[in-house]
């Protein structure tokens, strides 16, 4: 049986649906997928029933390069919950593949975080799912 403690430092886990699932699928394996219009090339972060662009249904799950750089971040010194640590920074990441990307960073003080910092994504393992986070790119 969990402690009160336990429960309070769980983190929440993403709970893949049909429409997430390719997604979460391949952070198991080390991969980011985002859909592609078959159509349009357009890629899709969310994942859509539809190509907001041209409004396809075509999609399809594209092993994508996992690099990118900061194009916008926060820092958080107040965490919602007792699950996170603080300071930590969220970020949206611009991939080299054009969408953006919200994630966490990990491996980098926030103060060294800046607009246009080059990061890669990471993946971490907790069970059912692996999470994904970017760190500065080496």
């Amino acid at each position: 049986m969990a402690t009160q403690e336990t429960k309070e430092r769980r983190k929440p886990l993403p709970r893949p649906s049909s429409l997430t699932r390719p997604f979460w699928e391949g952070t198991k394996q080390g991969l980011l997928l985002l859909q592609r219009c078959t159509q349009c090339h357009n890629f899709i972060w969310t994942p859509q029933l539809a190509c907001p662009q041209c409004l396809s249904e075509a999609l399809e799950w594209t092993k994508v390069s996992g690099r990118g750089t900061i194009y916008s971040y926060t820092v958080v010194h107040r965490a919602a919950t007792p699950a996170f640590k603080a300071p930590y920074t969220v970020a949206i990441v611009e991939l080299a593949e054009g969408p953006r990307i919200l994630t966490d960073l990990i491996e980098v003080n926030p103060q060294d975080v800046h607009i246009g910092m080059e990061v890669q994504v990471a993946f971490e393992d907790v069970g059912e799912v692996a999470l994904y986070h970017f760190r500065p790119r080496r």
